[in-house]
């Protein structure tokens, strides 16, 4: 049998090439250029009517299992005013718990169930989580397969700084469990949705050293970037700043979408915000932090 010609060869490399360039085309993240992140008062009509390409919403109107997002609804969502398609993300909560979820039953408390931890002093109503505890992942199994049915793309993965605070009590495995906890969810998701299903975690941009983390999200939200550190309409620390940009930039030279958000007062900063992360090839999307509106704002956004 004769061997193959080195044209031969090359031509069968270009057209394998080719092949990954249409498939990579075909897929939904790489064609996201602008989004949106509301998580209160949500109009759907309004959202239904904007061109952002993608839209990170909670599952539900009110945070309930009554108010979730139907099929029908996100159907409507998908469809953007011009026509084309849009992508939409459902927010969960993976490092603290929300005691308004369908998951928290009345007399849990610290410690009871066991995955229960302290109560965020700072935010009414939401508790710190064992995170690596089998019985909360479980709920967290549940709870995607109700976003799934929904119909949603992915999912938007708050608190994983959670484990920080772990950290500083002196769990050395925490970091780890972190990552296998997003990695095990992206697999779930996506064993359940097919290999699209996008998978962002909110903050946590430390993580993204680790290549095993690395290759399993889509993209990351990263909060507070230019404005919001210690408060909106307040402008981040520099050092703070240029740590964050570093790594959030390492993460767009893997292929991994950017979501920045800033909590800005006025427009200029949002403008401001607009331009530097336009200079990194972030996503940007500037609001108030209650993300209790729709921001379109003119030259800005779609």
């Amino acid at each position: 049998m004769p061997k193959p010609s080195f044209q031969h060869s090359a031509r069968t490399l270009a057209l394998w090439l080719l092949c990954l360039a249409v498939a990579w085309a075909q897929r939904p993240w790489p064609k996201v250029k602008s989004f949106a992140y509301q998580l209160q008062n949500l109009n759907l009509a309004q959202c239904q009517q904007s061109n952002f390409d993608l839209l990170v919403i909670d599952y539900s109107l009110d945070g309930t299992q009554a108010g979730q997002l139907g099929p029908g609804q996100l159907t409507r969502l998908k469809r953007k005013s011009s026509g084309g398609r849009r992508l939409v993300l459902a927010y969960m909560s993976i490092g603290e718990a929300e005691d308004y979820r369908w998951y928290w039953k009345k007399g849990y408390r610290t410690g009871k169930p066991a995955w229960v931890g302290q109560i965020n002093p700072d935010w009414g109503g939401n508790y710190r989580v064992r995170y690596w505890d089998k019985g909360w992942q479980k709920l967290l199994h549940a709870y995607m397969d109700s976003i799934i049915a929904a119909g949603f793309d992915g999912v938007y993965l708050d608190i994983i700084d959670g484990y920080e605070y772990y950290e500083q009590k002196g769990r050395a495995s925490a970091r780890k469990e972190m990552v296998e906890l997003v990695r095990s969810l992206a697999r779930y998701g996506r064993a359940k949705a097919g290999a699209d299903f996008g998978v962002f975690p909110q903050n946590g941009e430390e993580l993204l050293t680790d290549p095993d983390y690395l290759a399993c999200i889509t993209g990351i939200g990263k909060e507070d970037t230019y404005f919001g550190y210690s408060g909106a309409g307040k402008r981040s620390p520099i050092a703070w700043t240029k740590r964050v940009e570093l790594l959030l930039t390492g993460a767009v030279k893997s292929g991994k979408l950017v979501l920045n958000v800033d909590y800005i007062q006025g427009l200029k900063q949002a403008q401001e915000a607009h331009r530097r992360a336009r200079q990194r090839s972030f996503l940007e999307y500037a609001a108030p932090r209650e993300l209790d509106r729709l921001m379109v704002l003119k030259g800005l956004q779609p």
